[in-house]
């Protein structure tokens, strides 16, 4: 049997089955590359918000982090705080109120008396105010006269063994005058 169908029919059948196949594959590799494009684009923009939120994520686990390191330090330190209040009663009983200072001469001229030597004070320059962790000071000047054992017992009891009053000698100046001796200290008296 013979097909209906001349040559030229046939012919020009595949010749459009040819251009609607290279058409449906244009269409279909566009689709496919245009899919890949914005799975591409997608997948760009989704990596960088992940990013952005883990940022924030390790920004937050790292800002409870540091409240919890500073709420365990309140905790330490309010544990601590009966022992900061003892040594704070323990410097009260040491150093003098930078007001109390003014009785520092009376103080001298009682010790001079009960050594039997004879003292003048005064206070130079202006007080150096206390600072969280150091003692406030005013520097002094004492002219001291005297018999070598009992101006050596003061000036003991003035640097070393005083209750009320803790001072630092900044200079030292001993001379012998026949059977007595005179002394000039430059020194600190501090306060809190």
């Amino acid at each position: 049997m013979r097909h209906p169908l001349s040559p030229l029919a046939y012919f020009c059948i595949l010749k459009a089955m040819s251009e609607n196949f290279r058409k449906d594959l244009i269409i279909g590799a566009s689709f496919i590359a245009s899919s890949f494009l914005v799975f591409a684009v997608a997948a760009y923009f989704l990596s960088n918000a992940i990013t952005v939120q883990a940022q924030k994520v390790s920004d937050s686990k790292n800002a409870i982090r540091a409240h919890s390191d500073l709420i365990e330090g309140l905790a330490n330190q309010k544990a601590l705080s009966p022992d900061v209040k003892k040594f704070e009663q323990a410097i009260n009983l040491i150093l003098p109120s930078k007001d109390e200072l003014v009785n520092f001469s009376k103080w001298l001229d009682g010790l001079s008396r009960a050594h039997s030597v004879n003292v003048s004070f005064s206070f130079n320059g202006d007080a150096v105010p206390s600072t969280g962790s150091n003692a406030g000071y005013i520097k002094f000047t004492l002219n001291i006269s005297g018999g070598y054992a009992n101006l050596a017992d003061f000036v003991r009891d003035v640097e070393l063994r005083s209750a009320k009053y803790t001072t630092s000698f900044d200079s030292f100046d001993l001379k012998r005058n026949d059977n007595s001796y005179t002394s000039v200290i430059n020194g600190r008296v501090f306060f809190r």
